[in-house]
C-alpha cells in the first residue's frame, strides 16, 4: 500500500549481526492520522533526507517478523519520494493532533498499541554507563559496520501528566544522540530539554516486550496542552 508520511520521531542508529544499521521512525500518516513505525536504512548522515517534519510517500508492507500493529517495511527507498519540510504553521497542526493522541499506556497495552504520546511535566535527562547488552550493540556498530555508538545511554524522567505517576524511560532520540557524537556538554543536551515549556515523548515498545514503553524522541508543544 502506497502511503504519504510526516516523519515526527526518529531512535538513533543501531545495526546487529542479524540487522544492517537502520534508524526506527515514528510518522504521521496523512491521510488516516494514525502513527505507523518503519526501520528506514542507514548508511551515512548524508544518505538520510527523511528527518523530522519531512514529508514523504512510500509503499509499504506488513513485517511478517513484526506483528506490531503499526509496523511496517518500506518497499522502496524513501530517498525517491522525499518532500519538502512543513512549515512552523503546519508543524503546530501536527502537535496538536499528536497531542489529541495522549492516553494512558495501559490503555495503550489493553488496545495492543505500540505507540504512544506522553504529556510530561518535571523532565530531566541522565547520562548512563552502558550495560552488557549496550556494549555489545556498540561493539558491533563499531567494528562491523565501522559506525559511531554512544559509551552513553540516556534516559529521561519526570511526571506523566495524564496519570500523575513518576517515570523513568530510555531516551532513544537521534539528535540527541547526534549531539553526544558531536561532544556537546552534558549540561547543553540538558538545557535543551530544561528550556522546552510543554515538553511530551513519542513512546514505542521493543519488538519482543510489549508492555515496556521506551521514549522514541522529546517533542516541545508550541502551545499549553489542553
Amino acid at each position: 500500500m502506497r502511503k504519504r508520511l510526516v516523519c515526527i520521531a526518529q531512535a538513533r542508529v543501531i545495526g546487529g549481526n542479524k540487522k544492517a544499521p537502520h534508524i526506527c521512525t515514528i510518522s504521521l500518516d496523512v491521510d488516516t492520522g494514525e502513527l505507523v513505525r518503519t526501520c528506514l536504512p542507514f548508511g551515512n548522515t548524508s544518505d538520510m533526507p527523511v528527518r523530522r517534519w519531512s514529508v514523504f510517500e512510500v509503499t509499504l508492507e506488513k513485517l511478517s517478523a513484526d506483528t506490531r500493529t503499526e509496523s511496517y517495511f518500506v518497499v522502496e527507498n524513501a530517498d525517491n519520494v522525499c518532500g519538502n519540510k512543513l512549515t512552523n504553521s503546519q508543524q503546530k497542526t501536527v502537535h496538536e493532533h499528536l497531542l489529541s493522541l495522549a492516553v494512558p499506556e495501559e490503555q495503550l497495552i489493553e488496545e495492543n498499541r505500540s505507540i504512544g504520546v506522553k504529556l510530561i511535566q518535571n523532565i530531566k535527562l541522565h547520562f548512563l554507563s552502558l550495560d552488557t547488552k549496550h556494549t555489545g550493540i556498540r561493539r558491533v556498530m563499531n567494528n562491523k559496520y565501522g559506525l559511531w555508538y554512544s559509551d552513553k545511554m540516556l534516559k529521561v524522567s519526570g511526571k506523566d501528566l495524564l496519570t500523575q505517576k513518576p517515570f523513568n524511560r530510555l531516551l532513544l532520540d537521534w539528535p540527541f544522540m547526534e549531539g553526544l557524537r558531536k561532544n556537546m556538554p552534558y549540561s547543553d543536551l540538558r538545557f535543551t530539554i530544561s528550556r522546552m515549556k510543554y515538553p511530551y515523548l513519542i513512546t514505542g515498545t521493543h519488538i519482543r516486550r510489549r508492555k515496556s514503553f521506551m521514549a522514541i524522541s522529546v517533542l516541545s508543544s508550541p502551545k499549553p496542552y489542553g
